[in-house]
C-alpha cells in the first residue's frame, strides 16, 4: 500500500527548497518546486524513490536532460508528466553533480596563507572542474584581481577583511574522487552539467554560468587531472597519500558535497580530516553540523571552513565571501 506520509514529506521538501534554496536566486526553479509541492501525482511518484534520490536539482535537471524547457510551471508540468518514465531512469542513473567553477573564488581565501606547491584534493569532484584554481584569474571586488589579464575570469564580491592571495597557488598536482566521477571529454557530461545550470533571476538559462561551465571543461580537457571513482568516507586516505607524494603540502576542498552524504558518514569524514595531515577547506550549507557552531550564518547561506573552524559565509554559487570579521553579529 502507498504510503500517503511519504508524499506529504516530498511536497514538504519542496516547499523548503524553494523557500530557502531557491528564492532569490532562481524565481523560476521556486515556481516549478512549489508546483511539485501542490502536485499530488508527482509527488506520489517521488515518493516511490529513496530519498537520496527526490532532490529538487535532480528532478529538475534530469526533466532538462531529457527535453523539458525551462519555461513557466503550467507550461511544463504535463510534459515532465509524460514524460515520467525516461526522466526517474534518468534520475536513478545519475547524481547531482553541479560543477560551478565559481566557487573557487569564494575556496581560495581559505588557502591565501599557503606557500609552495601544493598538491590539491577534491572529494565530490564530479568532472573536476574545480581543481584548476591556477587556471583563471579573480575579481573579488573593484580593483581587487589575482592572476594574469590572458586567464579566463572568475567574479566574486569579497567582504574587505577577506584574505586574498599574492598570486595564484602553484599546484603540483590534482586528484578528484567521486562516486561517478564524469569524464570532461564525454558530450553527455557537457549535456548533464548545463542541465544542472539553474535558470537565473529571468526565468531563462543562465548564459554567463553555461558560458563558465564550458571554459571549465574545456580546461580541464586540456589539463587532466586524477579522478577516481570512490566513496569519500573510505577511499579518500588513499586519495591524500598519493597526493602527498607529489607536494609537501595536501589541500582537501569540496564545496555542496556532504548534504548528499548520510549524517554519521559525515561525522566520520570530519574526523578523518582531523587525523590527515591536510588543509581541510569545506564549503557547504549552514545547517550541516561538521565542526563548531556558526550561528551567524543564515539557512540559505554556505558557510566556509577551515580545519572545520569556520571562516566565512559564501554565496552557494560562489557569488560572494563575507570575511568573519566583516560578519555582523
Amino acid at each position: 500500500m502507498h504510503d500517503v506520509t511519504e508524499d506529504r514529506s516530498v511536497a514538504r521538501s519542496f516547499e523548503r527548497w524553494a523557500a530557502v534554496e531557491a528564492d532569490g536566486r532562481s524565481p523560476r526553479y521556486a515556481e516549478w518546486a512549489r508546483g511539485v509541492a501542490t502536485d499530488a501525482w508527482l509527488c506520489a511518484a517521488l515518493a516511490d524513490l529513496e530519498h537520496v534520490k527526490r532532490q529538487p536539482n535532480l528532478l529538475f535537471a534530469a526533466a532538462r536532460f531529457e527535453g523539458v524547457p525551462v519555461a513557466p510551471w503550467a507550461d511544463v508540468r504535463d510534459m515532465i508528466a509524460g514524460a515520467w518514465t525516461r526522466i526517474r531512469s534518468t534520475m536513478l542513473a545519475r547524481m547531482t553533480q553541479t560543477n560551478e567553477a565559481r566557487r573557487m573564488a569564494t575556496l581560495l581565501p581559505a588557502i591565501a596563507h599557503l606557500r609552495g606547491p601544493i598538491a590539491l584534493v577534491e572529494v565530490g569532484a564530479s568532472a573536476g572542474l574545480c581543481l584548476y584554481p591556477d587556471r583563471w584569474r579573480y575579481r573579488f571586488g573593484a580593483g581587487k584581481y589575482v592572476g594574469d589579464a590572458s586567464l579566463p575570469l572568475l567574479e566574486t564580491q569579497a567582504s574587505p577583511s577577506t584574505p586574498l592571495p599574492e598570486g595564484l597557488p602553484s599546484i603540483a598536482w590534482r586528484g578528484g574522487l567521486d562516486l561517478q566521477p564524469l569524464d570532461p571529454a564525454e558530450p553527455d557530461t557537457r549535456a548533464w552539467l548545463e542541465a544542472l545550470v539553474w535558470p537565473d533571476a529571468t526565468g531563462g538559462v543562465d548564459g554567463a554560468r553555461v558560458d563558465r561551465l564550458r571554459t571549465a571543461i574545456a580546461i580541464a580537457r586540456r589539463e587532466g587531472a586524477d579522478l577516481r571513482r570512490g566513496d569519500l568516507t573510505t577511499d579518500t586516505r588513499a586519495l591524500v597519500e598519493e597526493a602527498a607524494r607529489h607536494a609537501p603540502t595536501v589541500v582537501v576542498w569540496h564545496s555542496a558535497v556532504l548534504a548528499y552524504v548520510p549524517a554519521f558518514e559525515r561525522a566520520g569524514f570530519a574526523d578523518l580530516m582531523g587525523e590527515l595531515p591536510v588543509t581541510w577547506v569545506a564549503n557547504e550549507g549552514a545547517t550541516l553540523e561538521i565542526g563548531p557552531p556558526a550561528p551567524w550564518a543564515g539557512p540559505g547561506d554556505f558557510v566556509l571552513r577551515r580545519d572545520a573552524e569556520p571562516i566565512a559565509i559564501t554565496d552557494p554559487h560562489g557569488a560572494s565571501v563575507t570575511w568573519i570579521d566583516d560578519i555582523a553579529t
